[in-house]
């Protein structure tokens, strides 16, 4: 293979495994638009392994490598690359997620044309243990730390009620809840649970292309709210108890529910909420 072919074909092959590593950093499994250039990584990986494929001559590939776990080490790749990159905006995605690529891309390198006639299944095995236990044991500590620690430098603290945080926040533990918002005009979760008095970090990740905002207020406020906007056609609106994200950001709201019952999450820019961005939560009573 020549210079020129070489480059082109690497080009085209991390080109795809970026565009994978994109999708995933932007709401794989979540939005059709990542799906979309998830499926454009995999051409682009696929055009390059076929142009390295072409210029060799040795036989160490074969359509069979390219067509079959050429898409899986793509996948593999831009699955762990990609996972790496979005530990901080969304650790418990990528808890999953970067383990999943690593042992996807070891896959695809063991059953290639190139090593699986050259390795046994003894030396694959205590590789595949070794480094798996290590791998999987990073995951989990990164999750845990970027849960710990997620916001970044795009925080944006707001509370419902001031004095009240503020001297609970001293006593008691403060909890995470990771929400995405995407634009499928969705939140995720869109359902979950919080105990009456329980002091919450809010940490909201915008994984779309326009501004989102989570609003939080007892379920019945939402929606009368949402109707006087209508009747006003919309205009500006300012909470207390809530949280603007700008595209690709992420942002914290502190928030303690005082109430049990029904609670829920809206967001309000334009033509969201009546898209379906909402949400519930359900809060118990405190015992």
């Amino acid at each position: 293979m020549n210079f020129q072919t070489q480059h082109l074909a690497t080009l085209a092959k991390y080109a795809g495994i970026s565009f994978i590593a994109g999708a995933v950093n932007h709401g794989m499994f979540s939005e059709q638009r990542s799906l979309l250039t998830a499926a454009i990584g995999v051409v682009f990986y696929l055009i390059g392994a076929a142009m390295e494929l072409k210029a060799a001559h040795d036989g160490s590939k074969s359509w069979a490598d390219l067509l079959g776990f050429g898409i899986v080490a793509s996948i593999g790749l831009g699955f762990f690359t990609g996972g790496l990159q979005h530990f901080p905006d969304s650790p418990q995605r990528s808890l999953w997620v970067v383990p999943l690529g690593f042992f996807l891309s070891l896959l695809a390198l063991y059953f290639s044309q190139a090593w699986r006639s050259r390795m046994g299944f003894k030396p694959l095995a205590i590789y595949t243990g070794s480094t798996g236990v290590l791998v999987i044991a990073g995951a989990v500590f990164a999750a845990s730390y970027w849960s710990d620690n997620a916001g970044g430098g795009h925080d944006h603290a707001h509370s419902h009620d001031n004095a009240p945080v503020a001297a609970a926040a001293d006593t008691a533990t403060i909890r995470n809840v990771v929400i995405e918002v995407n634009d499928n005009m969705r939140f995720d979760p869109g359902t979950w649970q919080a105990q009456q008095g329980e002091v919450l970090r809010l940490i909201v990740v915008n994984t779309g292309k326009v501004k989102h905002e989570l609003v939080v207020g007892q379920a019945q406020e939402l929606a009368e709210h949402a109707k006087s906007m209508r009747q006003s056609k919309g205009g500006h609106h300012h909470h207390d108890n809530a949280v603007a994200v700008e595209p690709g950001q992420s942002a914290i709201l502190m928030f303690t529910f005082d109430k049990a019952g029904e609670w829920g999450m809206a967001c309000f820019e334009p033509g969201h909420y009546e898209a379906g961005m909402k949400g519930s939560v359900q809060v118990k009573p405190q015992t």
